[in-house]
């Protein structure tokens, strides 16, 4: 899909922004746009992506 070129790399950044890399682990998440599922050393568990209605990375918090 041409229109995400780069974006996957943009959710990467964000995710190495956001986050100590070495404490989570990341798994590509292909039900979302360049989806990546984030998850930490308690089992919490949050999906990152591109929107691309709006043309820039969100996320969704894991819902108990």
């Amino acid at each position: 899909m041409v229109f995400l070129e780069g974006n996957d790399e943009k959710v990467m950044e964000w995710i190495d922004d956001h986050f100590v890399m070495n404490e989570i682990e990341i798994e590509d998440f292909p039900f979302f746009p360049c989806g990546k599922l984030v998850r930490d050393k308690h089992g919490e568990t949050m999906v990152v992506f591109w929107c691309v209605i709006y043309g820039h990375v969100d996320y969704r918090f894991q819902e108990a």
